[in-house]
This record gives structure tokens, C-alpha cells and sequence, in this order.
């Protein structure tokens, strides 16, 4: 065989190799993989990173990023998404790249963005998987909604901040409450009512439904309220939650009905 032909062959199966390595220790995931992915409840903590072929900042970051991920000293997986062939940065409100998540059992720990040096990513990393995982499972899917926001009186009640929260429940569930014990408006509570109604959508848990019951018995629908109130007891009951809150407030809704 030609020599120069021979190189030309090896230098073209090398040069695959190394191209099929990075590929590979890059993790791309879609909206179709993040729960096999991502999502995976291993305790291990994992970067989120959105990123696009035209991004320059995140071009300037891809040494740091494949070094990280190689690094075998390192218990972390950087899952990198493309946010033009993907719709879960559109929904978690990615807005500009690179951005990182830092995710363990689902759940987001913390977030940030633009380019950094090595050992502030190590940093971060580490930071972060020293952090208690708590709150809801990462919002990716974008569960469609039958509601639709209600704008409140209350001049921070409006639907660019409303949205931020449209897919976290416990956050809506916060909020509804919040409003409930802080603000009389009309307009107001039922703009917590819708909110805490998509919360109950999310994921149906004791805390909303006490939080969607008092809220009617507020707004005066005492039959609802009393409906309501029951569900929560019965589910407090069979999670083995306290009833006092609830039982409390279905004796208010009785005296007042």
C-alpha cells in the first residue's frame, strides 16, 4: 500500500475516534431523554447545560466543559441540550446561553450562566452537591393547562411574573396563600384561586387543597369551600398528615354557612 495512503487512512480512523469520544463524553439529551437522563433519582449531582452551534460563549467554553466531564475524579454527568431543537428551555425560561442547571434527583439546586474558568465550574458543582435536595421535580415538560392566568389588583400580580411560576406547584401554592392571608381585593383572590387551581393540577398534595379551600370560603362559596376542605382531610388522613387546620376551618365554613 501507498505510504501516504496508509497515513491518510490512519490519520482519518484516529481523527474518527477522538470525534466519536467527544460525542459521546457530551451527553446531548433532548426533550424526549431528560427523564431517563436527567431526571434519574441517583443522587448524583448532574449540569444542565443549554447551548446552540452559534453560540460563541459556549464554543469558548468547550474545553472546560469536556474536561469536566472526563474527569474521572469528578462524581457529576453534564447533560448538554441544544435550545434549537429543544422546547423544555422555552419552558423553564432558559432566556440566554450558556446557561447551567445544577440538578439532583430532579430537582433544580441552583442555576448560572455565561463563560467561566475551570475551577469556577468545579467550584459550583461542588457547592452544589453539598446542597439538600428539596422543592418540585424540574418543570421540563411544560404540563399543558385548562386555566389561564388572572392578572391580580396588586401591581406585582401581573402575567410576566405570574408565568414564572406557571409550572412549579408548590410556588403557586405559596403564592395563592400568601394572598390569601395578605389581600382582600376580589381581583386578587381570584387570581390566587386560579393559581392555586393549576398547583392542584401540577400535583395534588394536602397544603394546596387546605390553601384552595380557604380561599373559597374567602370569596364567599361555601358549598365548594366545605367540598374542598373534605378532600383535604381525607387525603391528610391517609398520609397520616394532621387534620387540626382543616377540621378548624370546616367548623368556620359550617358557622358561617
Amino acid at each position: 500500500m501507498n505510504k501516504n495512503l496508509y497515513m491518510r487512512i490512519l490519520f482519518i480512523i484516529t481523527f474518527s475516534l477522538l470525534l466519536s469520544s467527544t460525542i459521546t463524553a457530551q451527553k446531548y439529551v433532548t426533550d424526549a431523554t431528560m427523564e431517563e437522563t436527567v431526571m434519574v433519582q441517583d443522587d448524583q449531582i448532574k449540569v444542565l447545560y443549554f447551548t446552540a452551534p452559534w453560540c460563541g460563549p459556549c464554543r469558548a467554553m468547550a474545553p472546560t466543559i469536556e474536561s469536566i466531564a472526563n474527569d474521572e475524579t469528578l462524581d457529576v454527568t453534564i447533560y448538554k441540550m441544544n435550545t434549537d431543537d429543544n422546547l423544555s428551555d422555552d419552558i423553564l425560561q432558559v432566556n440566554s446561553i450558556p446557561t447551567y442547571f445544577f440538578i439532583k434527583n430532579g430537582r433544580k439546586l441552583g442555576q448560572s450562566g455565561s463563560t467561566m474558568r475551570r475551577a469556577e465550574m468545579v467550584k459550583l458543582i461542588e457547592r452544589h452537591d453539598k446542597m439538600t435536595v428539596s422543592g418540585d421535580l424540574l418543570a421540563y415538560k411544560g404540563k399543558p393547562s385548562r386555566y389561564e392566568i388572572v392578572e391580580g389588583a396588586h401591581e406585582k400580580l401581573t402575567k410576566k411574573n405570574l408565568e414564572t411560576l406557571w409550572y412549579s406547584s408548590h410556588q403557586l401554592n405559596e403564592l395563592a396563600w400568601k394572598i390569601y392571608q395578605n389581600l382582600e381585593d376580589q381581583k386578587d383572590l381570584k387570581c390566587a384561586l386560579v393559581l392555586i387551581n393549576r398547583s392542584i393540577e401540577l400535583e395534588t398534595y394536602v397544603s394546596n387543597l387546605e390553601t384552595k379551600a380557604h380561599l373559597l370560603h374567602k370569596l364567599g362559596d361555601s358549598k365548594q369551600a366545605l367540598k374542598t376542605a373534605k378532600k383535604a382531610k381525607k387525603l391528610a388522613s391517609q398520609e397520616g398528615e394532621s387534620t387540626a387546620i382543616i377540621e378548624q376551618l370546616m367548623e368556620q365554613i359550617k358557622a358561617d354557612s
